[in-house]
């Protein structure tokens, strides 16, 4: 992939971009359909009904997704992700490429050309880990930490608007449920950096 996050080939023509971008489009669609065959029918379930609240909160939110066209540093989808998993992991002094890598699903070839751009714009600084010189450790600059905030914001924006429209009772149930499951280490840091981007 390339910066932009588009398909690129050391080969030219259209006719490789096509066929290549027909390789991942399939070799993508098997890994899904081997994640849901391996799923139980519940989890399924709730997987599809989280997926249709989650769209729904977008949709409310539009914000945050419009900063990826931000003229001023137009961020591909990798590049925003990064920038956000940068954030949540933020108080992990020695974040590098493979945890990147590892969070987002990305190969770290794509990983390391995202972060390339994200330093050259100004909203990632990397550094050399004084334990290990092979390594290069990761953290948002203060431009990254107001564009990675402001997006969270516009995030928050849809959640609120999604909330507001349930009944009461239906907020009572889904905090009572929801409140139990951020408890979890990997959903209390991304509350945690939702809330402190809301307090702002």
């Amino acid at each position: 992939m390339t910066e932009s996050g588009t398909l690129a080939s050391t080969a030219s023509g259209p006719g490789v971009r096509e066929a290549e971008v027909d390789r991942s489009v399939a070799e993508a669609g098997i890994a899904g359909q081997e994640v849901i065959a391996q799923a139980s029918p519940e989890a399924v379930r709730v997987a599809m009904q989280l997926g249709t609240l989650f769209r729904r909160m977008l949709s409310y939110g539009a914000a945050a997704t419009s900063l990826l066209d931000s003229g001023a540093y137009n961020l591909s989808f990798l590049e925003f992700k990064t920038m956000m998993n940068l954030g949540v992991f933020e108080e992990q002094t020695n974040y590098c490429l493979a945890d990147i890598a590892g969070t987002t699903g990305a190969s770290m070839p794509a990983v390391s050309r995202a972060v390339d751009s994200l330093v050259r714009k100004g909203l990632v600084s990397r550094v050399e880990d004084p334990e290990d010189r092979r390594r290069r450790l990761l953290s948002l600059t203060e431009d990254g930490h107001q564009l990675a905030n402001a997006a969270l914001l516009g995030r928050a924006v849809g959640a609120v608007k999604l909330a507001t429209s349930f009944e009461e009772d239906e907020l009572h149930e889904l905090d009572s449920l929801l409140s139990r499951l951020i408890e979890r280490e990997d959903l209390s840091r991304i509350y945690q950096q939702l809330e402190g981007a809301v307090k702002q």
